[in-house]
């Protein structure tokens, strides 16, 4: 299978166009009535036959990686929803933008704000409670200087049920704070190198050192997807962005599905998604069509896990539809290093942020 997605990324490589269910059902209609046609002439006819056959190979090759929906019996009108057809039009998009690398003396700043999911408990209960909340998490790297990184919790923390709130009710509503965690210096993305080839991506995402390796996410399409969706959000240029764009279509089991809004920046987009498995959970991405933002990474549980959550101690239990967590993009830009950690022009203004020992009620949970 490797070898065949090998051969599919090199042949997107050429420029070929995606193929949709629509595009193969009607070059197979207009295929049978050039062969009616042809009978006349045998010599073309062999030529063309060769010519078909590669073609269906081809398709059968997409097929088998999941590029491409074919409609069932029951599907009487046919509709190219396909992931390569979607990215290949956003890919086009990220091709005219401009390029967001730092240059010598400048950092790189990416701000993203993202769910974290808390547990906490009141001596003597035995009882524990959950609640959400959004981290902040602000990013400033270079390849020529050190990085630096903050995070911080911002807006409101919310129950993750009614009946977490009671449990901290009983408890004796003890205030939640802020809390604070220890990090090391934040990675930094080399897109120097990084190809403008779908087909040469894998090899670069792996002669990174930096990266996490391909056990550490389990089957490797998801670590090919994870990859790619980290350079999507760290600077590439227009044409790198275009090629991660195209190798993201070619990964088996991406599917086009539909759209959805960004938890926290309230962005609508279209939503590729890749179902990782044994873990119950689809790894979905947002993107905005019309300018190749990645918008939000989100996990959701579409099935009930098959395994028990590797998670020491007591955990929130899942049910289907639940988005397990999440990371809005929200700005990028240019700033210098000599500014020591400043934001750079035209950076939003975020949420304020939640102090520690705050007194105040977080949101109740919208679960009954």
């Amino acid at each position: 299978m490797t070898e065949l997605n090998e051969s599919i990324r090199d042949f997107i490589d050429t420029g070929a166009t995606p193929v949709s269910a629509e595009e193969i059902f009607a070059t197979g209609l207009s295929v049978q009535m050039r062969m009616a046609a042809d009978r006349s002439r045998p010599r073309l006819r062999r030529r063309r036959l060769l010519v078909l056959s590669g073609v269906a190979a081809l398709v059968v090759a997409l097929v088998s990686v999941g590029l491409i929906t074919v409609p069932g019996t029951k599907n009487v009108s046919i509709i190219p929803a396909s992931a390569a057809t979607f990215l290949e039009s956003v890919a086009a998009k990220a091709a005219s933008e401009k390029p967001m690398v730092p240059g010598p003396g400048q950092y790189l700043y990416v701000a993203t704000i993202a769910s974290m999911t808390n547990g906490a408990s009141q001596h003597p209960s035995p009882k524990m409670f959950f609640y959400a909340v959004n981290e902040l998490h602000q990013v400033w790297t270079s390849p020529q200087a050190p990085g630096h990184q903050t995070y911080e919790i911002v807006g409101r923390p919310e129950f993750l049920s009614a009946a977490d709130r009671a449990i901290w009710v009983v408890d004796g509503s003890m205030p939640l704070g802020s809390g604070n965690a220890s990090y090391g210096p934040p990675l930094y993305y080399n897109v120097a190198g990084l190809p403008t080839k779908a087909s040469q991506m894998v090899a670069y995402f792996k002669s990174q050192n930096y990266l996490p390796s391909e056990s550490s996410y389990g089957p490797l399409p998801s670590w090919e997807f994870n990859m790619a969706l980290g350079f999507l959000q760290n600077g590439a240029s227009s044409a790198q962005r275009a090629a991660l764009l195209k190798f993201v279509a070619t990964i088996p089991g991406v599917r086009l599905m539909g759209h959805a809004t960004s938890i926290v920046t309230r962005e609508r987009g279209s939503v590729i998604a890749l179902p990782l498995g044994e873990s119950g959970m689809t790894e979905k991405a947002i993107f905005d069509p019309s300018t190749s933002k990645l918008i939000e990474i989100r996990y959701v549980f579409t099935a009930l896990p098959l395994k028990a959550s590797p998670m020491p101690g007591p955990t929130p239990t899942p049910f289907v539809g639940e988005i397990q967590s999440y990371s809005d993009f929200v700005f990028a830009g240019i700033t210098r290093v000599n500014s020591r950690y400043s934001l750079p022009v035209g950076t939003p203004k975020f949420p304020r942020v939640w102090p520690f020992g705050s007194v105040r009620e977080p949101l109740p949970g919208w679960l009954g």
